[in-house]
């Protein structure tokens, strides 16, 4: 019995020291596989997709465009309202829409060829501006004095205004002097047809060059977003394009918009 043991012990240990044989599902990989290759990749985070305008269904008189007419060519509403504010007293010409600060360039290249302005009005409003412009005064170069001669405004008005010109760098809108500190809406009413503002008095800070005490000081960032675009300045050996700023986690599209007129690279 011992004799028959010794000889079946080499085949029991050889039968104990195979390895196990590993059965592979090569039907559910080839699945898994194709399923993985079939799902489509998304963006990663912090991707900014580009934004889609529409251009005009047809013909149309800026001067006549409401709120859901701006909006349906993709506009944000804030933008929609800023153009309305601007256009009501009426323009005349494209050259004068492409001036509105919040209109991007690419929207106005998609309705550029769509618009039509009144002759007749054109001719009116030509005549009675040159009749009433010497009248208006320009905000940018206005000095205290000229601003005191404005009615509603007395010494206390006209150095707030005055103080918020020199922190902004300029206006570019009348509706600006909404946020001059303590303006009263029927003061603003009374100096609003008597102001104009030139465009081309407006200061810029030159983004690739200015510190962050000059950034910080502007009435539309606070120091944390002046901190960001000078670590993303620093970052990048400067900035190529100004839309590069709304890199910043802490500057929207908004923000942005109402600071780029007064950014230059």
């Amino acid at each position: 019995m011992l004799g028959v043991l010794i000889l079946l012990l080499p085949r029991i240990l050889g039968y104990f020291s195979q390895p196990a044989e590993v059965i592979i599902n090569t039907e559910k990989i080839e699945r898994f596989e194709s399923k993985r290759s079939d799902t489509p990749k998304t963006h990663t985070k912090g991707h900014k997709k580009s934004k889609k305008y529409f251009p005009p269904k047809s013909r149309f008189n800026p001067n006549k465009y409401l709120l859901k007419d701006w909006m349906a060519l993709g506009l944000s509403e804030k933008q929609s309202q800023s153009i309305l504010n601007f256009i009501q007293r009426g323009i005349y010409s494209n050259s004068a829409l492409k001036k509105i600060y919040v209109m991007p360039e690419e929207v106005f290249a998609l309705i550029k060829d769509s618009t039509y302005y009144e002759e007749t009005l054109v001719e009116l409003i030509m005549k009675k501006d040159s009749i009433t412009e010497p009248m208006k005064l320009e905000l940018n170069s206005a000095s205290k004095e000229s601003l005191i001669q404005l009615n509603g405004v007395g010494d206390f008005y006209a150095k707030q205004i005055l103080k918020y010109k020199n922190e902004l760098g300029g206006f570019v809108f009348i509706e600006q002097l909404l946020e001059v500190w303590k303006m009263r809406l029927e003061t603003y009413e009374k100096i609003l047809p008597k102001v104009y503002i030139d465009m081309s008095k407006v200061e810029k800070m030159m983004v690739n060059e200015c510190s962050i005490e000059v950034l910080k000081m502007h009435p539309y960032l606070d120091y944390y977003q002046a901190n960001s675009i000078i670590k993303m300045r620093m970052q990048r050996g400067g900035f190529k394009e100004l839309e590069e700023i709304l890199d910043s986690k802490l500057i929207n599209e908004e923000e942005f918009e109402r600071l780029l007129p007064y950014l230059s690279l």
